[in-house]
């Protein structure tokens, strides 16, 4: 439930109050994202839709209707741990207020959760919105933990079943009231999942470690014409999709002469070996995930938990619309944000993908 309460009456009463839920919460964008403090007290604008009165101190409301609320919300916790949503960001605890909202959170927020609450109770940690799940039945699948493992390469059954298990202990005790998504078939699928997406993750390890040793500095602009040839070539040749994210985070390090997310996430360096690029394909397979959960279930509101604030950047930049189930597989439309592709480039990386 929200409690809506002006801080004053613009006629100059008592301030008023409502209180609803099942709300919608619209989710923000990269901009400002980037201009977001995470990790001191959050202020962010907030607009909340479709909300059920349930409560009012004013007189005449009809509960039947639905709350629309445009507000600022300045609050004392922190938002370390980031949603990742269809359209966008929200504080983690934000991002799953619909009851049949899932949260798939990454290692690092496993971690989190476990080093922030001891059956149940926090631990001492500064407030974050991350708190707020402790007194909610909040529904959470480990699959990403187990996915990735903990050796920095594609976990084989036993280390996958291990690991699932270490995911399902911590969250378990750390959140007595959550609401673990597991069941008989869950190793099976997971192994499944591994063994699927194998091979074409080593042959995104082969691409980004063909592109590392020329990616590892800032390109010259006079250069970055003929690297962009070469670089979707070298996609084409280790049979790396051009409209998959990994190849788009190459192009965005490509012509980004400054930071952005995208160098962040891959960490190109002199020396870049395997061990590297799995752990940034694992990043960028945890979106893939995410936009195959929002396409095959559009009900339960799935976001991705994480602390990683350039992987939410990334997704943000993505700007991906349109996101549905065809056939066995998905569709979705990107618009990359120019912090990704600045200027005609993300022109030119539409054309690149449809004469692929």
């Amino acid at each position: 439930m929200f409690v809506f309460k002006e801080t004053e009456h613009p006629d100059g009463g008592a301030p008023r109050t409502f209180a609803f839920t099942d709300v919608d919460i619209l989710p923000r964008g990269y901009d400002e994202l980037a201009k977001a403090k995470l990790h001191a007290a959050v202020t962010i604008p907030l607009e909340m839709f479709n909300g059920r009165i349930v409560d009012t101190d004013v007189e005449g409301v009809d509960l039947s209707k639905y709350a629309h609320i445009t507000a600022t919300l300045e609050s004392p916790f922190t938002a370390k741990a980031i949603g990742l949503v269809r359209g966008g960001w929200l504080p983690s605890a934000l991002a799953a207020t619909r009851e049949h909202a899932v949260v798939l959170p990454d290692r690092n927020i496993v971690s989190e959760i476990a080093g922030r609450f001891e059956n149940g109770r926090k631990t001492g940690r500064e407030p974050d919105f991350l708190d707020l799940f402790a007194s909610e039945p909040v529904r959470i699948n480990p699959l990403l933990f187990a996915m990735e493992g903990n050796s920095r390469t594609l976990p084989d059954p036993a280390s996958a079943q291990a690991q699932l298990e270490e995911a399902v202990a911590k969250i378990g005790s750390a959140l007595p009231k959550a609401e673990l998504m597991i069941g008989p078939m869950s190793l099976t699928g997971l192994l499944g999942l591994i063994e699927d997406t194998g091979p074409g993750l080593a042959r995104k390890q082969v691409f980004l470690r063909g592109m590392a040793p020329t990616l590892a500095a800032p390109v010259a602009r006079a250069q970055i014409d003929r690297r962009w040839s070469e670089v979707l070539a070298a996609a084409d040749a280790n049979a790396v999709p051009r409209s998959s994210l990994v190849v788009l985070a190459v192009l965005s390090t490509l012509v980004n002469p400054g930071k952005c997310a995208a160098k962040k996430l891959l960490k190109f360096h002199a020396g870049y070996g395997d061990t590297d690029a799995y752990n940034a394909l694992c990043d960028l397979r945890s979106l893939d995930i995410l936009l195959h959960c929002l396409a095959f279930y559009p009900d339960h509101d799935t976001q991705l938990c994480t602390a990683d604030r350039n992987l939410a950047l990334f997704w943000t930049g993505l700007q991906a619309t349109n996101i549905a189930r065809d056939g066995q597989g998905i569709r979705y439309t990107m618009t990359p944000h120019e912090a990704l592709l600045p200027g005609a480039y993300g022109e030119r990386w539409a054309e690149a993908v449809n004469r692929s």
